[in-house]
């Protein structure tokens, strides 16, 4: 026998671990309704962001940056090589910076029309209008006007419109001169004007073109516009896009944006482009005109030296024959002007460092310096220290663009540019001392040429002299002449370093994303229901399965009182062939073996809190016990709370209670049901004393008389968990009987009942799990049947399970079973 309860166990442990699964889906199932609202809802949502959202886009345009180790003015290298050295080798992540900074584009923005912002307000959003714009505003940047606040416009026919700002106020100041800003009403009340003809307010003075007539007899302000000022679009625009090179290697950068008004602000993209490398032209074209003006400089000063030489050399020649030179005076003329001639470029160059010198000790920038190769100097060292400062001031104005000048990498930045000046400065010192000994030697071996001279007879030797200084000067004349030219052809050839490589495009919507938004409101949809279910899992204290049952306690299940879908609470009596009747049958059936032994006739039945059903439980129990042809006393223990007398439909003014206080006989208090034979002691009337009458000689007196009399005794005692009673009448019970309701009985409720089982192991406990219902919802896979196949064991040896009674014939039939909802009828409640 033991041998077959374990399989029998083993079978039904193997049974629900197959039905987890169904056990868990029939949770869920159970809210499904939960489930479709919350998606609906969801999915409502996701439509009407789909409908409504501004829909957001994704522009792009890339740009080529020429990172070359040559000089910027493409096709004039070999005129002015060097003369753009703060163009060469350019740092890329530099010129990202530039092309991200605050400088550039606020100069971007003053190229275009952007202030004035124009809207169309609709039934749920309000929309940004650009190049369909149904009106055109003209401002007077002379005059005060009123910024950073919708001005509405109603046009009421082809020349008149309607002013308002209904009661709103913004800034008053003057377009493009945000310094002056005017402490006033920045608000305009209802007013109607003239469109033909500016309108002119004290704070506002516009010119409107309407250019969509469909827009007159508007009921409603429906159209806008705003003034913006110069530091609000900078606000707007700066930092709002980004710039990256498409790899490592390569010098093209692309500047995307995301935006909910792709036309204008791919206008705006194209401009800071076009802004980029104009100044780029600019700075490169500055360049050639810094050298010119510099050459020119020089050219002035030795325009006026050539022309008093040369009027010197005419003079002598109309006032002395030509004379001859010998072999002699032509090889020292020679000699003589050699030197001159080097020594006339060498002064050349000793300016070029004085002007570096003063330039580099006076700016702050080197955006207009004139490079050393403009001069026909080649100093690798002048050179580097020139382009590693222009590179430090880039860098500089890269950081100052996006960080705070107290910044400490701009603090870096300083000391390295100062350290560098002073670097610059001490080898220009050192070029020009060397400068001057060079011209110092020159000026000497002049000195020895002209001692030579003296030999030569006096006419010629001041022909010589006079003709000498001519040809000195006309030659310098004639180099600074080319110098010149080369650096206007180089001006003249500039090209930019950068091109835009593609234009602005819209690469794609980014928001909304129908698909994406629906499945993200699916999944919350679905996500909502299951967390509240698993929090309300989670917190439930309450018993609502075998599972949880089991899970809390050690004391054997003895049966299970399926839902009563019938009004009445005597079940076995007017509903016979209910499906709960059947499980009356079997709790029957489980107790003829628990208490087979002819002398174990009391049976006590109780629950910790009252609303668990142990009277419901009694009275039925005690109903099938003598439809079955025993004798049965069922007597109404709870002295507190009687009810068995209602539903019996008995007289309880004379009970238990007469009887125990000597008022009454025994065959007074006994009292016939509609059942042959069951016989009902009910309470009687509630006494001052319950407890002291339960534990009193004639209680007992009485169980041992009714055991002669009656096969099976029922007591219905009070709750455990409230008063003392029921514990106190377990010594006179052969079984106890306590009841579990699913959904109502917590966990902690068995805790009593638990102790006592456990301290004393001879106490004949078990548990009947009343009001259940064997949907999956509550962890059974059973469907819409009752089968029980139980299979427990209950210490006292034996095993049994019962089939399925739903499946014979007429047993199982419901009678008054109420019509089940839809939901009910799909998840098996």
């Amino acid at each position: 026998m033991e041998n077959n309860n374990q399989n029998d166990m083993q079978q039904s442990n193997i049974a629900e671990n197959n039905l987890n699964f169904k056990v868990i889906l029939g949770k869920f199932l159970a809210f499904l309704p939960f489930f479709i609202v919350s998606i609906i809802i969801a999915c409502t949502v996701a439509f009407l962001v789909n409908r409504y959202a501004t829909p957001r886009y994704a522009l792009k345009a890339s740009l080529l940056i020429k990172d070359k180790g040559r000089g910027a003015f493409d096709g004039a290298e070999s005129f002015l090589q060097g003369s753009s050295l703060l163009m060469q080798s350019k740092n890329i992540e530099n010129e990202i910076g530039i092309l991200k900074s605050r400088t550039l584009v606020e100069e971007t923005l003053k190229n275009l029309n952007f202030n004035v912002s124009y809207f169309g307000e609709g039934k749920v959003k309000k929309v940004e209008l650009y190049n369909d714009i149904p009106f055109l505003v003209e401002l007077d940047t002379n005059h005060f006007q009123i910024y950073g606040v919708a001005i509405f416009l109603k046009f009421l026919s082809n020349n008149q419109v309607e002013i308002t700002t209904n009661g709103k106020s913004g800034r008053v100041l003057i377009p493009y001169n945000e310094n002056s800003v005017k402490e006033a009403n920045g608000s305009i009340d209802k007013k109607v004007f003239n469109i033909l003809k500016p309108i002119v307010l004290e704070n506002l003075k516009i010119k409107i073109t309407l250019l969509d007539k469909k827009i007159i007899g508007e009921t409603e302000n429906k159209h806008y516009f705003v003034l913006n000022t110069r530091e609000s679009l900078l606000k707007k625009y700066n930092n709002s896009f980004a710039v990256k090179t498409i790899n490592k290697q390569s010098s093209i950068v692309e500047i995307s944006k995301e935006t909910n008004y792709p036309e204008k602000d791919a206008e705006f993209i194209d401009a800071l482009c076009k802004t980029y490398i104009g100044q780029g032209l600019d700075d490169k074209a500055q360049i050639s005109k810094n050298t010119i003006r510099f050459i020119d400089i020089q050219l002035n000063e030795l325009r006026d030296t050539l022309q008093n030489v040369e009027g010197r050399l005419l003079a002598f020649k109309a006032n002395n024959k030509i004379v001859n030179l010998g072999e002699e005076g032509r090889l020292i003329m020679t000699k003589l002007s050699t030197i001159e001639n080097q020594k006339a470029i060498e002064e050349s160059k000793f300016k070029y460092y004085s002007y570096l010198y003063d330039y580099i000790y006076k700016n702050k920038n080197f955006k207009e310096v004139i490079a050393p190769s403009a001069m026909g100097i080649v100093d690798p060292l002048l050179n580097s220290l020139i382009l590693k400062l222009a590179e430090l001031y880039t860098k500089k104005i890269t950081y100052q663009n996006s960080m705070k000048e107290a910044n400490p990498a701009i603090f870096e930045i300083d000391q390295n540019i100062q350290n560098i000046k002073l670097s610059l400065i001490e080898n220009l010192n050192n070029i020009k001392k060397q400068s001057q000994l060079i011209i110092s030697d020159f000026q000497s071996q002049i000195g020895a040429c002209e001692k030579e001279l003296l030999i030569i007879p006096t006419t010629e030797r001041q022909f010589l002299n006079i003709n000498r200084k001519f040809n000195i000067s006309d030659k310098l004349y004639t180099y600074l002449l080319e110098k010149r030219a080369e650096a206007g052809i180089a001006g003249a050839s500039v090209t930019a370093d950068n091109r835009v490589i593609d234009k602005t495009i819209v690469t794609g919507k980014i928001y909304p994303q129908t698909v994406t938004i629906y499945s993200i409101a699916l999944a919350i949809g679905l996500i909502i229901p299951l967390i509240i279910i698993l929090i309300i899992e989670f917190f439930s204290n309450t018993i609502i399965n075998h599972q949880q049952l089991q899970s809390v306690t050690k004391i054997p299940l003895v049966g299970n009182i399926i839902h009563n879908t019938s009004n009445s609470a005597l079940v076995i009596a007017n509903s016979p062939k209910a499906s709960i009747s059947e499980s009356f049958r079997n709790l029957r059936s489980n107790l003829n073996y628990l208490i087979s032994k002819k002398d174990k006739k009391i049976i006590l039945v109780t629950s910790t809190v009252s609303g668990e059903g142990k009277t419901f439980v009694s009275m039925n129990l005690a109903s099938v016990i003598a439809i079955g042809g025993a004798r049965t006393l069922l007597i109404g223990v709870d002295l507190r709370k009687p009810k068995i007398f209602q539903d019996f439909n008995l007289n309880n003014s004379v009970g238990l209670t007469n009887y125990l206080i000597g008022k009454a006989t025994i065959d007074q208090i006994i009292q016939k049901s509609n059942i042959p034979t069951l016989d009902v002691i009910t309470a009687g009337p509630t006494p001052p004393n319950p407890s002291e009458l339960l534990m009193s000689e004639e209680f007992s007196n009485l169980l041992e008389l009714m055991k002669d009399k009656y096969d099976f005794i029922l007591l219905d005692t009070p709750p455990i968990g409230l008063v003392a009673d029921g514990l106190d009448l377990m010594k006179y019970a052969d079984l106890n009987l306590y009841i579990v309701r699913q959904k109502v009985s917590r966990r902690n409720y068995l805790n009593l009942i638990n102790d006592l089982y456990t301290t004393d192991k001879n106490s004949n406990i078990g548990i009947v799990f009343n009001d259940v219902n064997f949907a999956p919802v509550y962890g059974y896979g059973y469907g819409n049947g009752y089968g029980y196949g139980y299979g427990y064991g209950y210490g006292y040896g034996y095993g049994y399970g019962y089939g399925g009674y739903a499946s014979y014939g007429t047993y199982g039939e419901d009678i008054e079973k109420p019509k089940k909802s839809f939901w009910k009828r799909i998840v098996g409640l």
